[in-house]
């Protein structure tokens, strides 16, 4: 795979198979995402220099009417609006590290950044939010007797009940959740130790693929596959602790701090530097909601045996001594 494959996809000259090996090429290549989105500016610019300099000429060599002159300003306005908002939105992204969007004819890839998350309808009305650092493939059109979505990161499916199409999401760690109408949340990031599956309302039957395990979900329980040991554990759980996130709202039960941290990160886009295996392997109970970074900075010290400092744009994390 190269740029040629992604300009391809860009003017829309990939067959359907193609097209879905590029966007899964994409889907687990974060650099490779960013070119499209620079290659994909540039052609809309490219194209914009070509409308205008071709309307131009065919309105200035074509002896026309008063009111044909008009009609094909009219157009040419709304060719250059279109291309300059689009180039606009495209280069606004670029600048603040925002949702990116690559649509090709049959699929469409929407990734998320650090401290940021997005509400997704699909097609057929289910509703997807997006969490942050999170990538979601789906198709424009959902076709044949399932509707197949893939997520690498964390989300939250509220999806709507459809008997004759089971939902099902493929995870990039060899899960896979079927669904008929339910809410459910996903976290299934590559670098965690776990991907957790948690059912809010309905019924879900999460497939491990390696040895075709099926465990069947019903409300108020959490499926963690642990990864390292190959294997899942079922429990009952507050749906709140897992799906807060929504609302800006993190909470811990329990939970080691090296998790912790890795959701600060993300939710927060910064970078933390812990000095020692203690605090990662400490157990953090509490709430953030809607709190900056500060406040939760100063929780830490009074509720835990860390203290912190700020360097530049790390924090440091230290164990209290005493």
């Amino acid at each position: 795979m190269n740029n040629k494959n992604i300009l391809k996809l860009i003017k829309g000259q990939l067959s359907s198979e193609e097209e879905k090996e590029v966007v899964d090429w994409l889907f687990n290549n974060p650099k490779k995402r960013k070119q499209y989105e620079i290659l994909k500016a540039k052609y809309i610019a490219k194209n914009l220099r070509e409308s205008k300099n071709t309307t131009s000429g065919f309105i200035a060599n074509k002896k026309r009417n008063l009111k044909n002159t008009y009609k094909y300003v009219a157009i040419l306005m709304v060719i250059l609006t279109s291309s300059i908002l689009t180039w606009h939105v495209l280069n606004n992204d670029l600048a603040n590290n925002n949702t990116s969007t690559i649509v090709s004819n049959s699929l469409i890839l929407i990734t998320t950044q650090r401290a940021e998350t997005k509400e997704i309808i699909l097609e057929d009305s289910t509703k997807v939010t997006l969490n942050s650092n999170s990538v979601l493939s789906y198709p424009k059109h959902f076709s044949g007797d399932t509707r197949e979505v893939t997520i690498k990161g964390e989300a939250f499916f509220e999806v709507t009940k459809n008997e004759k199409k089971p939902f099902i999401v493929t995870t990039n760690n060899g899960m896979k959740i079927k669904v008929l109408g339910t809410s459910f949340n996903i976290k299934s990031y590559p670098e965690d130790k776990n991907i957790e599956t948690t059912l809010v309302t309905g019924k879900v039957k999460v497939i491990e693929e390696n040895k075709n395990t099926v465990v069947e979900l019903s409300p108020s329980q959490k499926a963690t596959y642990i990864k390292k040991e190959d294997k899942m554990i079922v429990e009952k759980v507050n749906t709140e602790n897992f799906t807060s996130w929504k609302e800006g709202k993190l909470i811990y039960n329990d939970t080691p701090m090296r998790q912790v941290i890795k959701d600060l990160e993300r939710s927060y886009n910064l970078k933390f530097n812990v000095t020692s295996k203690e605090i990662l392997d400490y157990k953090y109970k509490g709430e953030f909601d809607n709190l900056n970074i500060y406040q939760i900075l100063a929780l830490f010290e009074v509720s835990s045996p860390i203290t912190y400092s700020i360097q530049g744009d790390i924090i440091k994390l230290t164990k209290t001594k005493g």
